[in-house]
């Protein structure tokens, strides 16, 4: 190898999951079309990943051909990670990158901290594939929305007692010695499935027949729509819900319940994929992992529209130390003035020119996806064309997390 300072083309892979968009007459799916691929009919686009985590690890280009990016790593680990990532107690990289696109709402699900994540990842590692914790972001592309965090108990309990076809339920967690978020919760995802299934018949019923219905009203009936058997549309009463707009973003942290719903964004996590399901998926629910690891505190979430760092250069600041992620619209990017940590960066929209001392300089378009190992510490990144957007993630950038 050349001490690895340069760019590296990344290959990534997609996942298919059913919620992801579809192609529309002469529309084609978001992903599909900034790779410059074609969807199958009726074939759902839902996440590209970006990153080393082994259920789905990238493709790096090399001299010597393509070969695992996670491979990669562990063969030149100090070159790609860098002294400050690997005195951090990483040994891959740290993050993973993704765009998701999603045109039907993805589970009620959370992601365990540190400590859980060990725990779940011993017990069943065929469900729970790692030991990491999963912060993550979600900066949007289009118009976002999602269900995230609890709302406050004294906002959802006058909206849920008013609606009769809830009695059966409602007459369940009445009976605690103390209603909290917590028995709230319980008694919904423990909630008999022979009662459960007339209920949500009689609720659909009953909003459909609203003349004051609000936004959570209409929200749970869309979800019906979707999943009329399934508890999980429950959780639009319970639920904050979110709207983002291009460029705004939200933070997810460890051991909080959350949905999105619809839109398309760039996605920055803890390197792990451990999800935890309650509802809205056909996939296995674990009620119990989630009832014993979310934190049933009420949390405002309000759109994040990061900090300007110069002119189109926005950084998202989050409490997670694994990752950092900043939007450049038209706007050059300097290493010599970055750490030396690695980085991952595609390109949304128009091209850039990547330098790099001693190489010749190249180009990356639209679609394409690289590595900045952290011994690249004296390259450049610069707009070609006007127009041009590039998502530029890197770690470890905090000193401590959950």
């Amino acid at each position: 190898m050349d001490g690895l300072g340069r760019f590296y083309r990344l290959h990534g892979h997609v996942r298919h999951y059913p919620w992801g968009c579809r192609a529309r007459e002469d529309r084609q799916p978001f992903i599909a079309d900034l790779l410059g691929e074609s969807a199958a009919p009726g074939q759902p686009w839902a996440e590209l990943w970006l990153g080393a985590h082994p259920s789905l690890s990238a493709e790096i280009v090399t001299a010597a051909g393509e070969a695992k990016l996670s491979a990669f790593i562990d063969a030149h680990r100090e070159e790609v990670l860098g002294e400050t990532t690997l005195a951090a107690g990483f040994q891959t990289l740290p993050f993973l990158l993704k765009v998701l696109s999603c045109e039907r709402p993805l589970s009620i699900q959370s992601h365990p901290d540190k400590q859980n994540a060990v725990r779940l990842h011993a017990l069943r590692p065929e469900k729970y594939p790692d030991d990491n914790h999963k912060p993550e972001i979600m900066i949007a592309l289009t118009e976002f929305r999602a269900l995230a965090g609890f709302r406050e108990l004294d906002a959802v309990l006058p909206q849920l007692s008013r609606l009769e076809s809830l009695a059966p339920w409602s007459a369940v967690w009445q009976e605690a010695s103390e209603l909290t978020l917590q028995v709230l919760c319980e008694t919904l995802l423990m909630f008999p499935g022979s009662l459960m299934r007339p209920m949500l018949r009689a609720l659909r019923r009953e909003l459909s027949l609203l003349s004051d219905a609000t936004s959570e009203d209409r929200l749970c009936l869309d979800l019906l729509d979707g999943s009329p058997a399934d508890r999980g549309v429950l959780f639009a009463y319970i639920l904050n819900r979110v709207k983002l707009r291009p460029g705004e973003a939200m933070y997810i942290p460890s051991d909080e319940p959350h949905a999105y719903l619809r839109g398309t964004g760039v996605e920055c996590m803890a390197n792990s994929d451990n999800v935890i399901r309650v509802g809205l998926t056909p996939k296995p629910i674990d009620v119990p992992a989630l009832v014993s690891t979310v934190k049933f505190v009420a949390r405002s979430v309000q759109p994040d529209g990061g900090e300007e760092k110069t002119l189109g250069h926005r950084v998202y600041r989050t409490p997670a130390r694994e990752f950092q992620v900043e939007m450049l619209r038209d706007a050059a990017l300097d290493l010599s003035q970055r750490p030396a940590v690695p980085g991952v960066l595609l390109v949304l929209s128009g091209a850039v020119e990547l330098s790099a001392p001693g190489v010749a300089a190249c180009v990356a378009e639209r679609g394409s996806s690289w590595l900045r190992p952290a011994a690249l510490t004296a390259g450049s990144m610069r707009p070609l064309v006007a127009g041009t957007c590039v998502a530029w993630a890197e770690g470890v950038v905090n000193a401590s997390a959950d």
